[in-house]
């Protein structure tokens, strides 16, 4: 999990990586003046190979109350798996369970996001 846009700030992030363990996330937007939390949970966890965890989104509104978001499909499912390819390793990322395609395209701009950051770490 990673900030993949520069402007948010990540005020709360906590993940317990076990299978059955969780994961919660607090994403300020300033520019929105919005917060979001993702959250799931993490439905299996083989180390080196895999992780496998749910995905969803709330908006968190003025009155401090949480709102779903993707009513027509709040909870979709994250497969990572990790490939040793000599001295690098490949990741193949699979979000799956999507309602509209706007939702599908919308994550996968926030994955490559997240490669982006990843990639310039490296």
């Amino acid at each position: 999990m990673c900030r993949d846009v520069a402007a948010h700030v990540i005020t709360h992030h906590v993940q317990d990586i076990r299978t059955g363990g969780c994961y919660l996330m607090e994403i300020r937007d300033p520019a929105k003046g919005e917060t979001y939390w993702g959250q799931g949970e993490y439905l299996d966890v083989k180390p080196p190979e895999k992780i496998v965890f749910s995905w969803s989104w709330t908006k968190q509104e003025p009155d401090g109350s949480r709102t779903k978001l993707n009513h027509e499909s709040p909870e979709t499912q994250v497969t990572v798996e990790f490939f040793a390819r000599g001295d690098s390793t490949e990741i193949v990322l699979t979000h799956a369970g999507f309602f509209s395609e706007k939702d599908r395209q919308e994550h996968d701009g926030g994955w490559n996001g997240c490669f982006d950051v990843l990639a310039r770490t490296l």
